[in-house]
């Protein structure tokens, strides 16, 4: 009976111990948690601080983008007076080219579906651009090509960069 109750008392006396040692245990490991928790969301709160700018310019400049290659603006920023109908396809397509390759970075501030709609929207430019010239041939004056990209672009029920803008617009609200 003595080896018993020797028995009886060490585990009366470990076991408060082995209590209180697994509650700290379980209330440092909440604590941890909790602390992580927090520090994550104060980190994910400063990256939206810093990113949220960046993204923001990111849509200005893509719905700028778009808005410097619809037709009826990129013709008035490249006038065909003086040129061939040759001469204002090539340098339309070369001003569209450099203001998309110049804005390219921007997709990673935005969604697949808004890079989509702006990559989709220039290949429909270039193809109406295109388009046109197929029809007027390349010894006009280039005034008749800018009249028969206008032409076109009146028959278009929603232009293409129009779409890419209204993708634009909603992602960019959708930040606040």
């Amino acid at each position: 009976m003595d080896a018993l109750n020797i028995g009886l008392e060490i585990i009366r006396l470990l076991v408060p111990p082995l209590i209180v040692a697994l509650a700290v245990w379980i209330m440092n490991d909440y604590m941890l948690k909790k602390q992580e928790k927090a520090r994550y969301f104060r980190l994910l709160s400063q990256n939206r601080n810093i990113t949220l700018p960046l993204r923001l310019q990111a849509y200005e400049r893509l719905i700028l983008l778009m808005e410097r290659i619809t037709p009826g603006n990129l013709l008035m920023r490249v006038p065909p007076h003086g040129k061939t109908t040759r001469q204002l396809h090539a340098e339309l397509l070369k001003v569209i080219r450099d203001e998309f390759d110049h804005n390219l970075t921007q997709q990673v501030y935005v969604s697949n579906e808004a890079w989509e709609a702006v990559k989709t929207a220039r290949e429909e430019i270039v193809k109406l651009i295109n388009m046109a010239f197929t029809q007027t041939g390349d010894v006009k004056d280039g005034l008749d090509l800018s009249k028969l990209i206008l032409e076109v672009t009146i028959k278009v029920e929603k232009m293409p960069t129009q779409v890419a803008m209204d993708i634009l617009r909603n992602e960019a609200r959708r930040l606040f």
